[in-house]
């Protein structure tokens, strides 16, 4: 009886000991998360370069794209607008290599960059970005469960087609952004994005 004891006390430290291994990068990236949504913004950082030394040594794909966007974010919050871009660029790339799931989806990582590239006046590149995330958006029938956001992520489109000259096409999304706010009165947001702090594109100029 003590033996079987013995072995169950083995396999339940074993056990513990293998998951800790394969979930210390999901509870890096949720430090890193709630430093961030605390504006710790130096503290969200070192979590999120620990979570990607972790995936990476676990050659765990979805949280090395994971902790790339948080990177991504998290230099942006800290005006470091070139490593940002770079960091997001990567998001971009591991995702696309991917499926998305419950906690990642590519159009998170490409809307980002798009408004970093809007914020920017980068009016070129930022429709680029729309171009490709608005259809995802309706793929996952964002009209449906979180019309708002899709409303103000068309806003943004239309206002990035302006300042490069496509005034048909940004009528065009205009009419499609108040329709989606005229069929949904009473509905918010779901997701609200951080916008990129002033101070940071004062001191990038």
């Amino acid at each position: 009886m003590d033996l079987i004891k013995i072995c169950l006390v083995l396999f339940l430290i074993l056990s513990s000991m293998s998951c800790a291994i394969v979930s210390s990068q999901h509870q890096l990236n949720y430090e890193g998360n709630r430093a961030y949504l605390s504006g710790e913004y130096q503290e969200a950082l070192r979590h999120y370069e620990k979570t990607l030394e972790a995936a990476n040594k676990n050659k765990d794909e979805q949280y090395i794209a994971i902790a790339m966007y948080g990177l991504g974010r998290t230099n942006i919050k800290l005006c470091r607008l070139a490593e940002a871009e770079q960091w997001l660029k990567q998001s971009i790339t591991a995702r696309e290599k991917l499926a998305d799931n419950d906690e990642a989806i590519i159009t998170q990582n490409l809307s980002e960059l798009a408004r970093l590239y809007l914020a920017q006046e980068r009016y070129t590149e930022a429709n680029v970005l729309y171009e490709r995330s608005l259809p995802l958006l309706y793929q996952r029938k964002s009209d449906k469960y979180d019309p708002i956001e899709l409303a103000n992520h068309l806003d943004e489109y239309e206002g990035s087609l302006r300042n490069t000259g496509r005034f048909l096409e940004a009528e065009s999304v205009a009419k499609k952004s108040n329709e989606l706010r005229q069929n949904n009165p009473r509905k918010i947001a779901r997701f609200i994005p951080d916008p990129v702090p002033e101070t940071c594109l004062i001191s990038s100029d």
